[in-house]
């Protein structure tokens, strides 16, 4: 699943795509392996209430995906038991109908990254000012290390 989360970002444009795994606490050495090989971050679902799968049935089952917006609303639902092609491809369809690529390091919005998006984006600091498009490595602040960011893209 991470590496499908970051196909998302390089690949789709899509910057604040998380997927979380949910994990029920009375097997937690399955959880550990459940995570263990990627950087998925795991959520224990405490037994025996499992609060979070009463929250989303009747959509979740095991190895259930639920996708949800940023209010953390329910948009669709799909069984994960592998994730091949037509699974991504659905996944793919949700975000396209719900959420707006970017071009991560395009500050101008002119649909190429280039020289002006650093001219921008220095402007940005000189002025001492803060615009997300310009926050490349998601730290809150526009600074130095956005302009090398934008450099490794560009380069």
């Amino acid at each position: 699943m991470s590496n499908f989360q970051n196909e998302l970002k390089n690949n789709d444009g899509y910057e604040n795509i998380v997927i979380i795994a949910v994990g029920q606490t009375n097997i937690s050495s399955f959880n550990d392996n459940f995570c263990a090989s990627s950087d998925l971050p795991l959520v224990m679902d405490s037994y025996p209430d499992l609060p979070i799968r009463q929250q989303f049935e009747p959509y979740y089952q095991s190895h259930g995906l639920v996708i949800l917006d940023y209010q953390g609303n329910y948009l669709a639902h799909l069984d994960v038991t592998s994730l091949g092609d037509s699974q991504k491809n659905y996944i793919r369809s949700i975000l396209e109908e719900n959420y707006q690529q970017t071009n991560i390091g395009d500050i101008n919005d002119d649909s190429l990254i280039n020289v002006q998006d650093i001219i921008i984006l220095v402007n940005i600091i000189l002025n001492n000012e803060f615009d997300n498009t310009a926050d490349l490595n998601y730290d809150s602040s526009v600074d130095i290390l956005d302009i090398i960011e934008l450099m490794n893209i560009i380069f």
